[in-house]
């Protein structure tokens, strides 16, 4: 039976307006699958629920998980205020997770949209596969450039300014995000 604990937040930092990256000391990392993730505490009593959070990345070795988050109401503009040292109410590891046994060996499209796009991260760093992620954002500022270090290809069609721009991206060794030469 999963049980609620209290970890500790290593950081956090705000990586678009409302959008939060967040680092979580916990013995969660250890068990943690792509796809899976936790229930997060607010402090407030009146807001009785945990908040449904997917996991974005685990370092085991650290004993650390990533959440990345919106603010969408008063329990996450709640964690926002959240910083290093502060504790945080846990309850996970949740959901089965994505099948990577299934995908091992073949060709794989990753796709989300939004704040859907986190849990592709841990996905595409131990999916044993041929991958091609295909991602969509309201604008070109939010999430993917924070992807620096997967070698895929990346599929993004941005909305800004109501208008449909759809780029084939690619991730360079060092970290930059550039325009593919279409050849992928």
């Amino acid at each position: 039976m999963k049980q609620k604990h209290t970890a500790k937040v290593l950081s956090q930092r705000e990586i678009a307006p409302d959008i939060f990256d967040m680092w979580i000391e916990t013995p969660l990392a250890a068990d943690a699958k792509p796809g899976q993730f936790l229930g997060v505490y607010p402090r407030d009593k009146s807001t009785l629920l945990p908040r449904p959070i997917s996991i974005c990345e685990t370092d085991a070795a650290r004993g650390a998980l990533r959440i990345v988050y919106r603010v969408a109401g008063a329990g996450t503009r709640e964690f926002s205020g959240y910083s290093r040292g502060d504790a945080i109410s846990l309850l996970g590891n949740l959901g089965n997770g994505f099948p990577l046994e299934q995908g091992a060996g073949k060709k794989a499209f990753l796709m989300g949209g939004g704040i859907g796009v986190p849990p592709i991260l841990e996905l595409a760093k131990r999916l044993d596969a041929e991958k091609r992620i295909i991602v969509g954002y309201r604008d070109a500022g939010l999430f993917l450039k924070q992807v620096q270090y997967i070698r895929v290809n990346i599929f993004s069609p941005v909305i800004n300014n109501h208008l449909a721009v759809f780029s084939c991206l690619g991730i360079a060794a060092s970290g930059e995000i550039g325009e593919s030469n279409g050849k992928d």
